[in-house]
């Protein structure tokens, strides 16, 4: 019995917190910068920026930053066509025929950004490597040039990923 008229008070305050009502907390909806910026091309690495690279690094550097922007635009021109299917998805039986039709065009997509996500593995082969020739003092420099175009690379890879996240999300 004490028990219980203890619990009372206790369980009656503990719930109005609840539903308090004020109107100084912020909300919760999604910020615009929240999405993020729309990613667009990596630049390429400038002539300054190759000239500190040895010739075959910074061809190999160079050949991941185009391949990674070809399959972001091939992505980025794909997109609102997947985004329609998707749309015309929503709410159908797994099996219809806009439903598998939406899958398809997912797969698409994902397609278009697989060779971004090969260039990505690719940078990191080679920021590697180069790390550890300049750890063992073999090598100096041109880490950071290739850490600057593989943040880039791995920025296209990320939004291509949400993307096609958002996408999946919105046929469950």
């Amino acid at each position: 019995m004490k028990l219980s008229l203890f619990l009372l008070p206790v369980l009656g305050l503990s719930l109005s917190a609840c539903a308090m009502q004020g109107s100084d907390f912020p909300s919760l909806a999604k910020r615009p910068y929240e999405d993020g910026p729309a990613i667009t091309d990596t630049a390429a690495p400038t002539p300054e920026m190759m000239a500190t690279l040895p010739a075959a690094l910074g061809n190999a550097v160079d050949a991941a930053v185009r391949q990674s922007n070809t399959a972001h635009q091939a992505f980025l021109a794909d997109l609102p066509k997947v985004k329609q299917s998707v749309s015309a998805a929503r709410g159908a039986a797994p099996s219809s025929e806009s439903w598998v039709v939406a899958q398809v065009e997912l797969s698409s997509l994902e397609m278009d950004r697989s060779p971004s996500v090969s260039a990505l593995a690719d940078i990191d082969a080679l920021y590697t490597e180069r790390l550890d020739q300049e750890f063992s003092g073999e090598e100096k420099g041109a880490a950071t040039i290739i850490a600057q175009f593989r943040e880039k690379i791995e920025a296209q890879v990320s939004s291509q990923q949400r993307e096609i996240e958002k996408l999946k999300s919105s046929m469950r």
